[in-house]
């Protein structure tokens, strides 16, 4: 999106499927370990019973883990790809728009110098509506991406 103070555009990182699947493979491991380790802790350290782990409870965990935040990941991407296909719509439609209202100006001024006022007005109108809609674009860019 073309931010209103420089031109640039800014986009908000769109993740690969290898990054996808690299942090839903961390958060599982993560999970696997958190529950491991209470589980040592809890029968271990206070219970005071040793024995094998609960492993079957815990590879579900991890294996449900990796399912939903793989899942949650691609969704928030894919919600992000349809997010920058509107603004760089809305883009296309700010320039298309502006360069008819030129012409217009243009050939007003050209056909009737009199009536030039009251289209110029109203051209400045539409176009700082259109800066509002950037700003506003901008603006739920930013937050998007944070």
């Amino acid at each position: 999106m073309r931010s209103p103070e420089d031109g640039t555009m800014s986009v908000s990182p769109i993740l690969s499927t290898t990054r996808i699947a690299l942090f839903s493979l961390l958060a599982c491991m993560f999970v696997l370990a958190a529950s491991i380790s209470i589980q040592w802790f809890i029968y271990d350290g206070w219970l005071h019973r040793g024995g094998p782990l609960r492993i079957v409870g815990t590879s579900f965990a991890t294996i449900l883990t990796f399912v939903f935040s793989f899942r949650w990941q691609v969704l928030i991407r894919e919600r992000r790809r349809e997010m920058l296909r509107r603004f760089q719509t809305i883009a296309r439609m700010n320039d298309r728009i502006r360069n008819a209202l030129q012409t217009i100006e243009c050939t007003t001024y050209l056909a009737a110098p009199q009536a030039t006022e009251p289209v110029k007005q109203a051209v400045e109108t539409i176009d700082s509506v259109l800066r509002e809609v950037l700003a506003d674009v901008a603006v739920s860019s930013k937050a998007e991406s944070v």
